[in-house]
């Protein structure tokens, strides 16, 4: 992988955006996922991997589908990039989601992980791990991996 693919991943996470009204908004999010149409090769999937479960969905939309699946219970959820690892074939985002449904006050706070597979400079797969050792040994690193961005 290159500078730029990793640049790429750091282009497509909206860090510290509330990302709740951006997709449940018709309007938004689709002239979000007309700028994002840009960075997908056109047979793109979306992965979830959420408590031993897994769920693809393809194109552009199914990466919306699949985010408002995830939002459902929460008022309130942003994201924020820890780091990014170069791991070969594979670009890993370390993040730190918070959340907050609507009869909290707090927010609660998520250790997770997305892996973007990149082909000829776009993206072709986009996997969201809720658990950031299962999205590093995805991609044959571990826990220990020391960091490269």
């Amino acid at each position: 992988m290159s500078r730029e693919s990793i640049e790429l991943v750091n282009v497509l996470i909206p860090q510290g955006t509330d990302i709740v009204p951006l997709l449940r908004d018709e309007d938004s999010s689709a002239q979000a996922l007309e700028a994002l149409r840009a960075f997908l090769t056109d047979d793109f999937e979306s992965v979830v991997v959420f408590g031993g479960q897994t769920r693809t969905r393809s194109g552009v939309e199914g990466l919306r589908e699949n985010w408002l699946d995830w939002l459902e219970p929460w008022a309130s959820y942003r994201v924020t990039v820890e780091d990014v690892i170069d791991a070969g074939e594979h670009v890993v985002a370390l993040t730190r989601n918070y959340g907050r449904r609507e009869d909290m006050e707090a927010e609660v706070e998520l250790v997770a992980a997305a892996v973007f597979t990149l082909r000829t400079g776009k993206v072709a797969r986009w996997e969201d791990y809720a658990d950031r050792a299962t999205a590093l040994t995805a991609v044959g690193l571990s826990e220990n991996v020391r960091t490269s961005s």
